[in-house]
Parts: C-alpha cells; structure tokens; sequence
C-alpha cells in the first residue's frame, strides 16, 4: 500500500490532491491543526472505500511542532510522497503583518520554513522510489537579503511571492544534498480560500492544479529529476534570483537558522 503525506489538505487544492489519491487506494497522513478539522476528508475518504487516513495534529507554523509531528509520522512506516500544499496567502487585509510565536513573519514560517523542514525530516522515511513535492507559485518576487523576515515597508502579496522564491531555493539546496523533491506551479488562481480572500477572480479549477502537482508526484518520466522547477506540466525556469548559488546560500541558511527559533 502506497502512503503519502499532504499538507493543507482539508479544503481546496489540498483536499482534490488528497482524494485524487485514495482513489488510487493510497492511505493519506494528514497534518491538520485539529483533528476536527479533517473529520469530512476522513469521512469522504470511507466513502470511496480507501485506507484509513492516519490524523496528526500539528500547527504548521510552530517549527518545534513541526518537528514533531514528522517523529510522530516516521514511526508509522515508510513514506512513497510528500506534498507539502498548505500556504498562507497574502491575507484578507495584505497591510496586516503577521508573525508565528518565534517572531517569524508567518509567510516565510508556514510557505518556505515548513516545506524546507518537512523535506529535511522526513527525507529518510521515503522509500526508495519516493518524492517529496513542494507546491510553489509563478506569483514570485525577490527576496531583500537584509530584510528576509520582512519588516520594512510589509505588503502581504510580496511577502507571498517572495516566500515562492525561498521555497524554490530550498528545493535546489535539498535537492544538491540528495533530497528528491520538486517544485511545482499548479495553475492560475483556482477557487481556494486563499484566492477568495485575496479577491483575485477565478482563472482555473481545482481539477487543473491537482492534475500538474500529481504529475510530478507519480509520473514515470520524472523519477529522477531532483530540485527542478515545474510551470504545470513544463520545467521552467524560476525567478532568476533562485539560481543564484550565493544568494541561496545566504536564505536557506537563514530558514534552517529560524526553523530552530522558539517562542518569543
């Protein structure tokens, strides 16, 4: 039986991607921050007579939680993929700065740390065919290396796309470290809260960004392509500042330092 753990699967993208695969017969791990929260994805998952997902609460912008809830993960047995979807978009009020309770600003903390330590942690549960699939964004911007926390002149859509920028980098560095993870763009802005909240319309459907991340999760073809950057179907080029072999150095060092950072 195939696993694979999701990220941010209890509504939208998330929650297509996820019932996309019990249909395939694979049993979910679902990091939630309640386990309420997953009761109707766990129950549409019965309907279609799948596996039993395995719930387990974890707030994904507490980085020690984090951590811990990949121990909790390890200890059931081996992983086939990871996708890590959940983000925090650019917020219903993109003047409103937000921070987790290590004083990191929260889009870096939950789209670019998270994804990094996930990846990192639970890398050796893959089995040997394995990938982790980390769901970036065309929406990226460059990232001010004296300012990676974002706390001049902050605007929630930047700090967004700059944090697509970070997850793209970290992708690289993991993948040169022998991690077998991607990025992937899965389409235009689809109905998820995220979108809804930002006021963007509509450009694509939910069908359309989980057939270009599933792609990249199972497709044959790619099995061993590694910290590559993927516009839907089509390997692209990221923003150029991700290729930049110093500068990724310089951010992913900073996210490994703040994945350490505990409550203020």
């Amino acid at each position: 039986m195939n696993t694979a753990l999701v990220t941010g699967a209890t509504s939208g993208l998330g929650r297509e991607i996820a019932l996309d695969l019990a249909r395939r017969g694979w049993r979910l791990v679902l990091p939630v921050r309640t386990a309420t929260r997953a009761h109707e994805l766990v129950v549409a998952t019965e309907a279609l007579r799948a596996p039993t997902p395995s719930v387990v609460e974890c707030d994904l912008s507490d980085h020690a939680a984090v951590r811990q809830m990949c121990r909790t993960v390890i200890g059931e047995g081996p992983l086939d993929l990871v996708v890590n979807n959940a983000a925090v978009g650019g917020g219903v009020d993109p003047t409103l700065r937000e921070t987790n309770t290590a004083a990191v600003e929260l889009r870096m903390a939950v789209n670019a740390i998270t994804p990094h330590l996930i990846a990192q942690e639970l890398s050796g549960a893959l089995t040997s065919t394995g990938r982790i699939v980390q769901v970036g964004s065309m929406g990226q911007l460059p990232l001010d290396l004296d300012d990676l926390n974002y706390e001049r002149d902050y605007e929630g859509i930047q700090a967004y796309c700059r944090s697509k920028v970070a997850l793209v980098m970290s992708a690289i560095e993991l993948a040169q470290g022998g991690i077998p993870v991607n990025v992937v763009h899965p389409a235009r802005e689809m109905p998820t809260r995220m979108v809804v909240e930002g006021g963007f319309p509509i450009a694509s459907t939910l069908d359309d960004g989980t057939l270009a991340v599933l792609r990249v999760a199972l497709d044959s073809e790619l099995s061993g392509v590694r910290g590559a950057y993927f516009h839907r179907f089509d390997r692209a080029e990221p923003h150029g500042q991700a290729l930049d072999a110093h500068v990724r150095g310089r951010v992913v060092a900073w996210i490994e330092d703040r994945a350490t950072l505990h409550h203020v």
